[in-house]
């Protein structure tokens, strides 16, 4: 028999197929599920990140943007989401020919996203292609059309209401497209969200193979860790970092 969730809003939603497992925790895994004629997102997520949805989803109501949660059961501690056909990701690894235009598109759409976010003083922390979901449409020749783009995965997105960089004992967010300050939790700010930003474009637009790693074992091998081989790559690619960096991830809290 199918589990049903029922949200706080009263609605009903039959949980289908698992479209994530949870590596350590196997009930935080993410499920399909279905209302009606729609398809959901059932996310069951630890209390301290549940409590930091209630507050995104009460400061951006309504945002198209970014993608906060429709309904929750509390009980439970699982939030209901808008379903998207894919990610960014899925879409640049599986169809090579995805259109230039369609892909400025879902880039423009997160830029607004995240001005969104920073106009408020929200930083996501964690800005990468498969943090960008998509909805998109195909015609008989196989042409993706997108039609819907929005920001998600807020698990490490802060608030902060002065101009202090965040500051943390480990690095944050996924390595591959982390600023050079993410690297070391030290020093972040709203501009690491745009350098990871700009690194995501880079991917989009057909840079890929300058920036990521496919083989991380190989680099353990030699000794060498992926934060340091990432960082020689964006410093090779981008030019010498600056002494306002240094500054800011060497300076004491």
């Amino acid at each position: 028999m199918a589990s049903t969730v029922v949200g706080k809003s009263g609605r009903a939603y039959v949980q289908g197929d698992m479209l994530q497992r949870h590596r350590e925790d196997h009930t935080l895994s993410i499920f399909k599920a279905e209302s009606g004629e729609e398809s959901f997102i059932l996310k069951r997520v630890p209390r301290p990140f549940y409590d930091l949805s209630l507050r995104l989803a009460a400061e951006f109501t309504g945002s198209r943007r970014l993608r906060m949660h429709i309904d929750c059961n509390p009980e439970e501690g699982i939030l209901v989401y808008p379903y998207f056909r894919g990610t960014l990701l899925d879409l640049v690894q599986e169809d090579p020919d995805f259109p230039p235009a369609e892909r400025r598109k879902i880039l423009r759409r997160v830029g607004e996203a995240i001005q969104e976010l920073h106009a408020k003083d929200w930083m996501h922390t964690d800005v990468k292609p498969d943090n960008i979901l998509a909805n998109w449409t195909c015609d008989k020749e196989g042409t993706k059309t997108v039609t819907d783009v929005a920001l998600g995965d807020f698990d490490i997105a802060s608030k902060s209401d002065t101009e202090e960089p965040r500051r943390t004992p480990f690095a944050m967010g996924n390595v591959m497209w982390r600023s050079p300050e993410g690297q070391t939790g030290r020093g972040v700010t709203k501009a690491s969200d745009l350098f990871s930003f700009g690194l995501v474009c880079i991917y989009a637009l057909g840079g890929g193979e300058l920036l990521l790693l496919n083989d991380y074992q190989e680099l353990v091998k030699s000794g060498i860790k992926p934060e340091q081989e990432i960082l020689i790559r964006h410093f090779s690619y981008f030019g010498p970092v600056s002494e306002g960096l240094l500054k800011q991830v060497n300076s004491e809290d």
